[in-house]
């Protein structure tokens, strides 16, 4: 996969997560303690992430490859945890 099509995935994946992420910091905010302790976890997740994606554009050339794998785990990681935190709230 090219490079730039790397980064365009990156791009619509940090995209969707940003969306989950403004729509569940509100949820969680008004949930139980539990919840709330796991959307900490999942906002640190997300920084860091969103570090990565920042010094891999800052990047000149192309970037390497495990730096781009590393942040493909990353952004799978927050995505799956965004997913469970929103399970969580749609539980009675």
């Amino acid at each position: 996969m090219s490079s730039e099509k790397i980064d365009i995935k990156f791009d619509t994946l940090w995209a969707e997560l940003k969306t989950q992420r403004d729509e569940l910091r509100v949820q969680v905010h008004l949930a139980g303690a539990e919840i709330k302790d796991e959307g900490e976890e999942v906002e640190d997740k997300y920084l860091f992430a969103q570090l990565k994606l920042d010094e891999l554009k800052k990047r000149t050339g192309k970037a390497s490859e495990d730096a781009r794998e590393t942040l493909d785990v990353v952004l799978d990681e927050v995505s799956q945890a965004y997913s469970r935190v929103k399970h969580r709230l749609k539980k009675p």
